[in-house]
């Protein structure tokens, strides 16, 4: 009996030594983000751990364990230590919840589904039967083929240049040069918009999980005095993800394809109607690096003035790396060719784009992107010759979710600079907003 309980006792102990091996840490998000907190759980959890050594079915300790691990991400930790609870005491109806809960949070669903209904054989409270019940209904929308979702969002954006004015003085046209009236020159305005969106996600129960997703969209921007910029926008798009086989190659590797049409509306007025084709290939090369590669063509149909109508053909590569679990670092580069009607609308267009991302203490999320463009057109435009363009810009942004996660308030700083061959072209823009965007009227599932 006595080497039973021995055996017992060292199985529980390799058990916890496997679900503390780091290589198995951190399965979602830590529960805070602040770095000295973090440590200090992780120093608490440790010298828990030590203790388990010389009491390995101290419950106490062991349900102390599983909660510092939940809070460190470590949800497969916080599984193995709960269910080691249910070997020595099986009817504990907050631990079978406990577990249900954490499958959930991992998508096990048939796992989360057996020990949530468990949980009701024990006659818990009601308040227990309510969170159980609603973890079951979320079982069952999360499992559907379909899932909708409809997402609202509101804002104000003062621009520096509203009117799209002219910074210069004077510029040149055909070699004389001519003075800008006020009415042309920069002016500040109030943009209100308006954004919805519907987004079904149709899972294909695929064995390596692909999806289908189809996103209608709405955004609505008015602006206080130049109502002639007022801007509508409408979007349908639907995107075909194939998750493909593993090799000595690629990690992870997919297929996306996607179909896009959007229409522009000017003052209410059509402007410009598009229809994009796309591929993209993509790849893990490690657990902390990512690659892209796409391509896409995108024809244009410019409502108001025929001659800028055409079609766009562009590739583009992404490579994105992870540094650590609160900051990513992506690198975009994008040509594009663009085939007018006129000769003198042609143009070849290179772009960088380099993105940063990071996740700060108390739930806010720092975003930022610098980029440069290049583009050269190919033909003299009649009256003001060959145009080149160089177009720099960088936008910062902080948000942060609600204790619910549904409502998400998000400010916004970014400016554009926009240099010409052609003085009529040349443009900079400063952008303050804010925007409110909530998340969580869901649409049903089936």
């Amino acid at each position: 009996m006595w080497r039973a309980v021995n055996y017992i006792r060292t199985l529980l102990f390799f058990s916890l030594l496997l679900v503390n091996n780091p290589i198995l840490s951190e399965n979602v998000s830590p529960v805070i983000t602040d770095p000295e907190q973090l440590k200090a759980v992780e120093t608490e959890r440790q010298e828990i751990f030590n203790s388990l050594i010389e009491d390995p079915t101290n419950l106490d300790n062991l349900f102390k364990y599983a909660n510092l691990s939940i809070i460190l991400g470590d949800l497969e930790a916080a599984i193995s230590v709960f269910e080691q609870m249910l070997i020595y005491e099986p009817d504990l109806p907050r631990i079978r919840l406990e577990l249900g809960v954490l499958y959930f949070r991992l998508n096990a669903y048939p796992s989360a589904k057996l020990y949530l209904s468990s949980v009701k054989k024990y006659d818990p409270p009601e308040e227990v039967l309510k969170k159980v019940e609603s973890f079951l209904e979320a079982i069952v929308e999360a499992d559907s083929e379909f899932q909708c979702r409809h997402t609202i969002g509101i804002g104000l954006t003062r621009s520096s240049n509203a009117n799209a004015g002219i910074d210069a003085d004077f510029i040149e046209i055909a070699g004389f040069p001519l003075l800008v009236s006020e009415d042309s020159k920069t002016q500040a305005d109030i943009t209100k918009n308006f954004r919805y969106s519907y987004t079904v996600n149709q899972d294909l129960k695929h064995p390596r999980g692909d999806t289908v997703n189809y996103i209608f969209s709405l955004t609505d921007e008015r602006l206080d005095k130049f109502d002639r910029f007022d801007m509508s926008t409408a979007v349908i798009s639907i995107n075909r993800i194939f998750n493909l086989e593993e090799n000595s190659f690629f990690s992870r590797p997919f297929i996306n394809t996607s179909v896009t049409g959007f229409m522009v509306l000017l003052a209410d007025k059509a402007l410009l109607s598009s229809q994009q084709y796309r591929l993209e290939f993509g790849s893990a090369l490690s657990d902390q690096h990512f690659l892209s590669i796409g391509s896409y063509y995108d024809k244009r149909n410019f409502l108001m003035n025929d001659s800028k109508s055409g079609h766009i053909n562009g590739l583009n590569l992404t490579n994105s790396y992870v540094t650590d679990k609160y900051f990513v670092t992506e690198l975009k580069y994008d040509r594009t060719k663009f085939n007018a009607k006129a000769a003198w609308e042609h143009y070849l267009s290179n772009s960088y784009e380099l993105r940063f991302s990071k996740q700060l203490s108390r739930g806010w999320a720092f975003n930022s992107s610098f980029s440069h463009s290049k583009r050269s057109h190919s033909r003299p435009a009649p009256v003001f010759g060959i145009r080149k363009d160089e177009i720099n810009s960088f936008k910062l942004d902080f948000s942060k979710p609600s204790s619910d996660n549904c409502l998400v308030t998000k400010y916004s700083l970014s400016k554009n600079k926009n240099r010409s061959s052609i003085d009529i072209y040349e443009r900079s823009n400063l952008q303050a907003s804010v925007d409110l965007n909530y998340l969580c009227l869901t649409g049903g599932s089936s």
